[in-house]
């Protein structure tokens, strides 16, 4: 299985950066409330965010489908809307592993993305979601590397928090679907087809002790996949090749769960 880190370092920040992260911080608060008098349920999205996260690649790992086990707080269950916190790893020209990375700034590019809220009870992933909705949003390309400041020739550097990162981690969203009132715990799954520059698009996920869960709960610590890689489940999981749990908490060695962020009505 292919699992993409980071090396991150931090030194102090200027006032005029800790200022810009204040305004970033509130921009990335207002894309996780989503639309007025929607109600924050489940949370897992930090804010400020760090300059990446570890990923899961869907390319990489043979995925057309992942995600997470959530349970929601408060009481608003309807029309959901949902926002992901991607990693990319996607240069303009170059690549990272090739240390020749080199992106225009803020350049994007297109990618449809569905977001898909099952039921947890017995056969429900078998079953049609209850709630899906597919959007073409704009991805960022990772920033050129800066061998410079960032030796090694992979990574690039963010100057706010004078990180190394291979990657760029950005939220996208909400996405909003339409649904009835959803029970208390759901699965929500992200697909895109990883192909062309999202060959290198991966979704971003923290473990607990990262503590980036600040409304809802994780009830499971396995993730769920769609996979053709017997890697994304456990040793002896009968559900390879269709969307389940990983099955055996701890198998992979840790409990990575999607960045994301649920509002609700």
């Amino acid at each position: 299985m292919r699992m993409e880190t980071d090396m991150t370092g931090r030194i102090p920040k200027t006032a005029a950066r800790l200022s810009a992260a204040i305004l970033a911080a509130t921009a990335l608060l207002a894309i996780v409330a989503g639309t007025a008098g929607a109600e924050v349920v489940y949370n897992n999205v930090p804010s400020p965010l760090p300059a990446n996260f570890a990923s899961i690649g869907l390319a990489a790992t043979s995925t057309s489908e992942f995600g997470g086990q959530v349970e929601l707080a408060g009481t608003a269950r309807k029309n959901p809307e949902v926002t992901v916190v991607m990693s990319s790893w996607t240069c303009e020209t170059g690549a990272w592993f090739s240390k020749d990375c080199k992106t225009t700034k803020n350049k994007t590019f297109k990618v449809p993305v569905t977001i898909r809220i099952y039921g947890t009870g017995p056969g429900e992933l078998a079953e049609p979601p209850l709630a899906e909705k597919t959007k073409t949003v704009k991805m960022q390309y990772r920033p050129s590397s800066n061998p410079s400041l960032c030796p090694g020739g992979e990574t690039w550097y963010q100057e706010s928090t004078k990180e190394c990162s291979h990657g760029l981690a950005f939220a996208i969203g909400p996405i909003k679907l339409k649904s009835k009132k959803m029970p208390k715990n759901v699965i929500v799954t992200v697909a895109y087809p990883p192909t062309g520059p999202a060959e290198s698009l991966n979704i971003s996920v923290s473990e607990p002790p990262e503590k980036t869960l600040s409304v809802g709960k994780q009830p499971v610590e396995e993730w769920f996949a769609n996979s053709k890689s017997s890697e994304m489940y456990c040793p002896g999981a009968k559900d390879v090749g269709k969307l389940g749990p990983e099955e055996g908490v701890g198998c992979q060695g840790v409990n990575y769960q999607p960045v994301i962020a649920i509002s609700a009505e």
